[in-house]
């Protein structure tokens, strides 16, 4: 059977309402359906009606979800003017109401088709599991989001972009969750915790490159290194390596302005260790 695609999974339209919501009704949100695939034992054939269902939806639902934000935008920041009137206020939410409806419509649309892609007994039987998904994921739901926001405050602290396999590993983890599987989104959380060190007090520490053997520093050389250590930097998930790493970028940027090319070369050194040491 051909597997569900991501894009099934993510329908963007459950911030509208809720999972719980819809299930009072009889209608079960895709990540859902998702899960209870096994037991549902969907056929290819509904599988692929319904991807082909929640693909057509997820077009139609970007420029109307862009206008959402916007008008969301547009009200909130009345609602902090102490200028805006009561009247003014109210004529905002007004017009996010409106933009809101053709989302909302949309959504019970979609989830309608769904439905109807199951038999009768697929539909009874998914009514009888989803309960039991739900409570499951409301359970491990807020762990993984204190431990998304915890990382990405750490990375955000250190006023860079974050490196490549940080972001890849960010990415995958993000996958897991619009797969809604928050246990295993959990687990990954928890390794990618422990290999970044989030939780290591940040050293105040100064780093010392003056034991450091200078290498070759023609010119050239020292920029097929400077880009060597650079590329291998992106392969960093440790935050207190890579905080290392920003200390050594501006001593490097002094060591450069003062063109000081055998404490670039120790520098360069240095990081080819740490590189090669991981």
């Amino acid at each position: 059977m051909k597997p569900l695609l991501l894009s099934f999974i993510a329908l963007s339209l459950t911030a509208h309402a809720g999972p719980e919501n819809w299930l009072q009704h009889g209608l079960i949100m895709p990540e859902t359906i998702a899960q209870l695939r096994a037991e549902l034992e969907l056929t290819s054939d509904q599988e692929s009606k319904m991807l082909s269902i929640v693909n057509e939806a997820r077009e139609t639902a970007e420029p109307l979800e862009k206008a959402v934000k916007q008008t969301q935008k547009a009200f909130n920041e009345s609602l902090k003017n102490r200028e805006t009137s009561a009247e003014s206020a109210s004529k905002a939410l007004s017009g996010l109401l409106e933009a809101e409806a053709p989302v909302k419509q949309l959504q019970l649309r979609t989830l309608i088709q769904l439905r109807d892609c199951m038999s009768p007994e697929q539909q009874k039987k998914a009514m009888q599991l989803a309960p039991g998904k739900l409570a499951k994921k409301s359970d491990v739901e807020p762990r993984v989001r204190d431990k998304v926001g915890k990382l990405r405050a750490a990375v955000d602290s250190l006023g860079i972009k974050a490196t490549q396999a940080m972001t890849k590993r960010g990415s995958e983890i993000e996958a897991l969750i619009r797969q809604g599987q928050w246990s295993k989104a959990d687990e990954e959380l928890d390794k990618l915790v422990a290999e970044s060190g989030v939780d290591e007090p940040e050293s105040t520490e100064s780093l010392d490159f003056s034991q450091e053997e200078s290498g070759n520093v023609d010119l050239e050389v020292l920029k097929q290194r400077l880009a060597d250590v650079q590329e291998g930097a992106e392969s960093i998930i440790s935050l207190p390596l890579i905080r290392q790493f920003i200390q050594a970028k501006k001593a490097l940027e002094e060591a450069k302005e003062a063109q000081d090319a055998e404490l670039v070369g120790r520098i360069l050194t240095w990081g080819e260790k740490k590189l090669s040491h991981r």
